[in-house]
């Protein structure tokens, strides 16, 4: 995945190209309208715009990616009046986050932006393993896999992001959110521990990555 990062506070672009690099995103930073006159949107697969710029509106630029190119948008600021997001929704957003922001929360609503991709019937698939997003369930050579919501959203995980290191903030984050009576250190291991199991031989797919969380290992990634 490639990300264009339109923001001119560089403690804020370096903190999101920073954090992206552990699940080898790749992310470009500009930091004005005229330092991205010339880009190929094109390149990209996500943008990520300021609304406050020194030469003009995040808006602006919006607008003008939804009259040509049809990639996703997130916007971020620190205007969070109603007026603001309504604005953003309105040119065409996907996602409005406000400063301050935690990155991990950053990454699980770029997540969903994708998720919301294979909406509408689309499934998720890795070879005979197929999650059907909509029905929230799952199956391996066309025989269903009882799994419980919160070993679904963790294999979800793993399906859209094959290949790539995830950390274990990100599944807590991203899985159980803020509910503290639902999570503690041994949450995430043990729902790991039962999806490797219930998955049989696609169970080994799973790899334990050292000090960072896990993996989806595949051949075709």
């Amino acid at each position: 995945m490639k990300i264009l990062i339109l923001e001119d506070d560089n403690t804020i672009a370096f903190a999101i190209q920073s954090y992206m690099k552990r699940f080898e995103i790749i992310t470009d930073i500009f930091d004005s309208l005229k330092a991205i006159s010339n880009v190929d949107i094109h390149d990209y697969d996500l943008a990520i715009l300021d609304v406050n710029l020194p030469d003009g509106s995040g808006f602006d630029f919006l607008k003008y990616i939804r009259e040509y190119y049809d990639i996703p948008v997130v916007m971020l600021t620190v205007r969070d009046s109603e007026e603001n997001i309504l604005k953003g929704f309105d040119y065409g957003a996907d996602e409005y986050v406000t400063k301050p922001f935690s990155l991990p929360i950053l990454k699980a609503r770029i997540d969903n932006i994708f998720k919301r991709k294979f909406q509408n019937g689309e499934n998720l698939t890795y070879k005979e393993l197929v999650l059907d997003i909509e029905s929230k369930t799952a199956r391996i050579d066309s025989k269903n896999v009882e799994l419980n919501r919160q070993e679904f959203d963790v294999l979800e995980i793993f399906l859209l992001n094959k290949g790539l290191n995830i950390t274990r903030e990100h599944f807590i984050d991203s899985v159980w959110g803020y509910n503290l009576y639902e999570i503690n250190d041994n949450t995430l291991t043990v729902t790991i521990k039962r999806l490797r199991n219930k998955l049989g031989a696609y169970g080994d797919m799973i790899k334990t990555v050292r000090g960072i969380g896990y993996m989806w290992e595949s051949e075709d990634t």
